[in-house]
């Protein structure tokens, strides 16, 4: 029987955050750094928050978005176990999140990843992912993070 999934929005803020940790610490490659995956843990509870659930209703990933002066939304954090990478589940979150931020009057959406300044690739393939529904390079800051994590800001329009 062939696997499917579902999109759904998440209120439950101890739901947001088991699954967060259950999805991030599954995915050390882009969240090693234990102190950034705890605030990730935390910084979701209060978050408009979308999961991905198998047909057994077992979270497989989800995306948490965050909102600026009001027109511009930004995928704060977000991630998909590995063995369900690659076939349109990220995309299927990020186009709910997308509908959300459009709803809500938001001209713009950014996202912040690792630059391509740092030859890593699982960066690469995350720049890759989000080049794939529309954003674009705008900025890197080296100052941001720091100078061993130089940070992408990408964007992509809405209206």
């Amino acid at each position: 029987m062939k696997n499917t999934y579902r999109i759904m929005p998440v209120e439950d803020s101890k739901r947001k955050s088991a699954y967060t940790k259950k999805v991030l610490e599954s995915l050390p490659e882009w969240f090693g750094n234990k102190q950034a995956l705890d605030d990730y843990v935390e910084k979701v509870k209060d978050l408009p928050y979308w999961a991905a659930f198998l047909n057994n209703d077992s979270c497989i990933g989800f995306f948490a978005a965050k909102t600026h002066y009001n027109y511009t939304g930004e995928i704060l954090v977000c991630g998909i176990l590995k063995e369900y990478q690659h076939i349109g589940i990220g995309k299927a979150l990020y186009n709910a999140v997308e509908k959300y931020f459009s709803q809500n009057g938001c001209k713009f959406v950014i996202v912040k990843t690792l630059s391509d300044l740092v030859d890593f690739e699982p960066y690469a393939r995350t720049r890759n992912f989000y080049k794939s529904v529309g954003f674009e390079p705008l900025i890197t800051l080296t100052e941001m993070w720091d100078e061993a994590n130089p940070c992408l800001i990408m964007l992509k329009t809405l209206v």
